[in-house]
């Protein structure tokens, strides 16, 4: 299994929140696809014989180009990437959408392509909340977006939302997860605001004019999420990620979170095969113009120890959890003995659980995990 990611790094507006690399302008679209396609000729041998099982095309925005570009972008991209790599099992194809995007001829073109997922970036369904976010769309657009790709036929639809938003209550957000299962979409990802250095609310941060929330908010918030959509029989199966059965977990995430091969396309877009991470040049101009040369990129080369560290804190992410055999079969028998010995005192206080062979963070720890995996992390001295 191996997932290919496709940056489409075009927004109207930068959230304020938002720290991911993104462009306001869309004048140089075609100059970008052009550009995609040579890098994405220059790494043709990147999956060697490994079918690609995903797709994924995130931004920035890619539903913020007229359908019929779009349309015709997308398409081109993937007829592209069929020419060059293993797609004849591919199984999930995503794109993501922001609700004031949608109409309905709009459905109607993506409905042409081999797009069979949609990820829709709804944050909230509260109109406060998305005017402080810096979103576009108003909560009463989220609804009608979602309706209508339902109506279109679209049958696997994921949204996000975000819990410790400075001033949302309790109950507002415990508003915000049912509407979002009542809407009945098969996938629920919930993130915690993280306030982040050169963004609008990193600027208000250090200014004193937004006032975060609580560790305490936004641990019972998060709680409260994972209450009802459990009830709600969704399955929780990635610290941030809820699934309506098995066969609607995000399978290109999945493929993250297992340590599989995946290629990122674009500015600012990081690979993985397993023995080093690769990411690209974060700047639109510089992609353009050096697009299918090694110049666009830099490499980390991991080691043993960096190997076991990621191994730790992907599984301890997800209900999989990090299991004895698996453990050992990677790391070896030695492996298994220093997890084991550093994971005893997070046993005996239940901030891990033992199941037979499989080790977990049970969900009411889930707010704490990183210090808990950083604690379980190999260190040379």
């Amino acid at each position: 299994m191996a997932a290919l990611y496709i940056h489409i790094p075009f927004c109207k507006t930068r959230c304020n929140y938002c720290d991911f690399y993104k462009s306001t302008s869309c004048a140089k679209t075609e100059d970008y696809i052009e550009a995609l396609e040579r890098e994405m000729e220059y790494r043709r041998g990147y999956f060697g014989d490994t079918p690609v099982d995903t797709v994924f095309f995130g931004g920035g925005t890619p539903s913020l180009l007229p359908p019929a570009l779009l349309i015709a972008l997308i398409q081109r991209l993937i007829d592209k990437a069929r020419s060059l790599w293993n797609l004849e099992g591919v199984s999930e194809i995503t794109v993501e959408a922001n609700p004031d995007d949608i109409t309905e001829h709009y459905l109607d073109e993506l409905a042409r392509t081999d797009i069979n997922r949609l990820s829709f970036g709804v944050q909230s369904f509260i109109d406060r909340d998305l005017k402080l976010l810096g979103r576009r769309h108003n909560a009463q657009q989220a609804v009608e977006a979602i309706r209508a790709a339902q109506a279109k036929g679209f049958g696997n639809i994921s949204l996000d939302l975000i819990f410790g938003i400075p001033g949302m209550s309790l109950r507002e957000w415990e508003n915000n997860v049912l509407r979002a299962v009542i809407l009945g979409v098969q996938h629920i990802s919930a993130y915690c605001l993280t306030i982040s250095d050169n963004t609008v609310f990193g600027d208000m941060a250090e200014a004193g004019t937004l006032i975060p929330a609580s560790d305490e908010i936004c641990e019972e918030q998060f709680m409260i999420c994972h209450r009802i959509l459990t009830d709600s029989g969704f399955c929780h199966y990635e610290i941030s990620n809820y699934a309506r059965g098995e066969e609607f977990r995000s399978l290109h995430n999945w493929a993250y979170w297992c340590g599989k091969t995946y290629l990122g396309l674009g500015p600012s877009a990081h690979s993985y095969d397993g023995d080093q991470r690769i990411y690209s040049v974060n700047n639109l101009e510089k992609y353009i113009e050096l697009a299918g040369t090694d110049r666009i990129y830099g490499r980390e080369i991991l080691s043993r120890i960096d190997k076991y560290n990621e191994y730790i804190m992907t599984a301890l992410r997800t209900d999989y959890g990090i299991r004895r055999d698996a453990l050992s079969e990677r790391f070896g028998f030695k492996g298994l003995l220093y997890f084991e010995y550093c994971a005893g005192k997070f046993l005996r206080n239940g901030l891990i659980v033992r199941e037979g062979n499989v080790y977990r963070i049970p969900p009411e720890k889930l707010m704490v995990s990183n210090s808990i995996i950083s604690d379980l992390f190999y260190i040379e001295e």
